[in-house]
């Protein structure tokens, strides 16, 4: 009966709407240490090749005291079609301590050209960071998974995303009950690859919010907690 009921909430979560103006302000943890702050945002809907598309703005950047601990200043764009969910175009620009890098991607017709550089996808990929939003209009049942293809940086990857359930997350903006969908290898719920990513979502004030943000960098995983909205 738990199990059935765990799967009608995150039922009932899915399928809600990107509302223009939508943001998330996270405060950034390394292990015990407040290191810096972090956004997402749904910005106005906007046309790329006659497509509709949600346009998602995520950035993260370090205090005076996170500097000295890993400096990092990045902002992601990602353009998402509104209908399939999968990727349409990707601005990044990295800062990560001595780590500098700018990409920007543009896909048609399954054919994507990164930084000039041009090369056929096998199918519709999504967004790393843009699967923190979509994500939460996804059904994954309790201890299932679903596996999509990425794109980042020309890169292309299959990733397996399991919900591993319910739990309590506390937060600077409250406690949560919460549903958790982490990356799966060999079947186990691990951040392993640099841009892995773990996300909490719960109902809050009537919307699906991503709570708590775990991500893989090189030298570690910072951690992101939802602290307005």
């Amino acid at each position: 009966m738990k199990k059935i009921i765990l799967t009608l909430l995150v039922s009932l979560l899915s399928g809600q709407d990107f509302i223009e103006g939508e943001k998330y302000n996270y405060n950034v943890f390394f292990g015990p240490i407040k290191m810096g702050k972090a956004s997402l945002e749904t910005k106005p809907i906007e046309f790329i090749n006659n497509q509709e598309v949600y346009h998602f703005n995520f950035s993260v950047k370090t205090s005076k005291l996170g500097d000295r601990l890993y400096k990092i200043r990045d902002e992601i764009n990602s353009w998402i079609d509104k209908e399939g969910f999968y990727l349409v175009k990707q601005e990044k620009n990295i800062r990560e301590a001595n780590f500098r890098r700018k990409s920007k991607t543009m896909i048609k017709n399954n054919t994507a050209v990164t930084n000039g550089k041009k090369y056929i996808l096998p199918g519709k990929v999504v967004d790393p960071y843009g699967l923190i939003m979509i994500l939460r209009n996804i059904n994954i049942p309790e201890d299932t998974s679903k596996k999509f293809l990425t794109l980042d940086e020309g890169k292309i990857r299959e990733i397996e995303i399991k919900n591993t359930g319910y739990k309590s997350i506390n937060t600077p903006a409250g406690k949560f009950n919460a549903y958790t969908y982490k990356p799966v290898y060999n079947g186990k719920s691990v951040l392993k690859n640099k841009g892995d990513m773990e996300i909490s979502y719960a109902m809050v004030g009537g919307n699906t919010i991503p709570i708590k943000i775990s991500i893989k960098l090189k030298n570690g995983v910072i951690v992101l907690k939802l602290k307005s909205y």
